[in-house]
Formats: C-alpha cells, sequence, structure tokens
C-alpha cells in the first residue's frame, strides 16, 4: 500500500511558509520534500531566532532508528529531515513517493560556493585545524569559524565545553561533523539547552570529501546508486559492518512496512 503524502508546508518559520515543501512518511520517518534550489535559500536566508537542524537520513540511519530510542528523540527534534540516500529514495519509488534525494555533502559543498554565504558565518564542529584551514583557501570570502571537538562523548565535560564554545560562536549556519548519531545529539542539545540561534546541519563526513580527506566516489557511482560499495572498498576496516552486516536489513524493514502498510 503506498502512503499519501501531506503537501501542506510546514508552519513554524517565515521562510519555510514561502516555500513549497512538503512531507512524506516513509518507513515510520517524515521526509520533507524539495527541490535542491529550494532548500539553498531556504537555509542562506533563514536566520532563525533559535536553533533549527537539519538531520540527512540514510539506510543506516534508518536501521538504527528502530532500535535506539535516543535515536529517535534526537531525529524528533530535528526541524527538517532530508534524503541523504538513493536506495531510500529506490525503495520509496517502489511505492510511487518522491523523496528527493540531497546528500549532505553536496549541500554543504552547494552552500559554500553561493555567493550569498559570504555575508554569513560558519561554524564547524569536528574536523581539525588544517582541514579548516583548506576551506578557508578555496573558500577566502566565507567567514568560517573553528569549534575543535576532539573526542568526546554526550554529558562529559568536554561535551558541555564544546556546547558553550558553539553558543558563543554566534554563527548563522553549524555544521555539525561528529559521525552519526554523535551529531544528532549535540544538534539536539545546542537546540535544548535554548543558548544559541541559526541553523545546524548534521552532516558527517562531508567536509572530510570537500578536503579530500576521504575519497568521494566518482558522480557515475553516486548517481547509480552505489557510492556505498565505493566507500566499502576504500575504507574496508570501518566500513564492512556497516555494509554488509547492517545494510541488506534495510530489505526486510522496507518488506515489513509495507506489509504492514
Amino acid at each position: 500500500m503506498t502512503i499519501s503524502t501531506d503537501q501542506s508546508p510546514k508552519d513554524p518559520l517565515p521562510s519555510a511558509r514561502q516555500s513549497s515543501f512538503s512531507q512524506c512518511q516513509f518507513m515510520g520517518l517524515e521526509f520533507d520534500i524539495g527541490e535542491q534550489a529550494e532548500w539553498l535559500p531556504l537555509i542562506l536566508n533563514m536566520k532563525p531566532q533559535t536553533f533549527e537542524f537539519f538531520v540527512t537520513p540514510n539506510v543506516y540511519h534508518v536501521i538504527l532508528l528502530e532500535r535506539d530510542m535516543q535515536v529517535v528523540s534526537a531525529y524528533d527534534d530535528a526541524r527538517w529531515k532530508v534524503c541523504d540516500s538513493k536506495i531510500l529514495s529506490r525503495l520509496a519509488h517502489s511505492q510511487n513517493l518522491d523523496l528527493k534525494v540531497y546528500p549532505g555533502a553536496d549541500i554543504v559543498q552547494d552552500l559554500l560556493a553561493d555567493p550569498k554565504a559570504q555575508d554569513l558565518r560558519f561554524a564547524i564542529i569536528g574536523p581539525d585545524l588544517s582541514q579548516i584551514d583548506t576551506l578557508r583557501t578555496r573558500y577566502p570570502d566565507v567567514d568560517i569559524q573553528h569549534i575543535p571537538s576532539g573526542i568526546m562523548d554526550r554529558r562529559t565535560p568536554e561535551w558541555e565545553k564544546v556546547l558553550t564554545a558553539a553558543e558563543a560562536c554566534h554563527a548563522d549556519i553549524f555544521l555539525i561533523c561528529l559521525s552519526f548519531p554523535k551529531q544528532e545529539y549535540f544538534a539536539q542539545d545546542l537546540k535544548r539547552r535554548g543558548n544559541a540561534s541559526g541553523v545546524g546541519l548534521c552532516v558527517g563526513a562531508s567536509i572530510d570529501f570537500l578536503t579530500g580527506r576521504q575519497k568521494r566516489a566518482p558522480e557515475w557511482i553516486r548517481a547509480c546508486g552505489m557510492e556505498w560499495a565505493f566507500r566499502l572498498v576504500t575504507n574496508p576496516k570501518r566500513m564492512w559492518r556497516r555494509y554488509l552486516w547492517d545494510g541488506p536489513k534495510i530489505i526486510w524493514m522496507f518488506l515489513k512496512w509495507r506489509h504492514q502498510s
């Protein structure tokens, strides 16, 4: 059975009300649907008085959401959920649903390259200073602030220190690159503390791809929906469990969801 989409745009922010975004329920998750050309001006022109954040669900996220209520809680606090997975998109397409994929790495690259970015302050949480220097060289007219994080766990003194630094930065856009689900927890805590404003994007390895620390799959491989295979081959020690053990579970989850629907 096909789940219908809710075509009414979300309310809370003026810039969002003027867009044509809709929501689509798929496998227990409400995806926000919009064209890539719509997301950029929304993010770049928003400037909310509170802190709001994006998550970019992929196959691994959906699998973990089924069994980890902490991740569910963080996702519930996210203002937008933008599909980051060709595989999810194709499964949804089989049910006549269009999730409009816009990978986090592409969002970050498009944001920093946009002329409007020169009027904003970006704060990057996670990558080391050498990567920040690379970005500043590549985008010399963009105000890029670095909030070092190191290795930290939630509710530790170091975690609190980084949250405080993010609040003091007064950035317009926060690029939170702490790996999943730590980055979602960080965004949730930053929102719930109520001391920050701006837009946060939980975008994982996007800065690694931009700076060349990790090699991204060629565009034709990404277009085929095989980026996961490229990442597995180039980094098997880190990725084998995610893609060979956890990843296939999405098929059974999809079949179960379709049957229940």
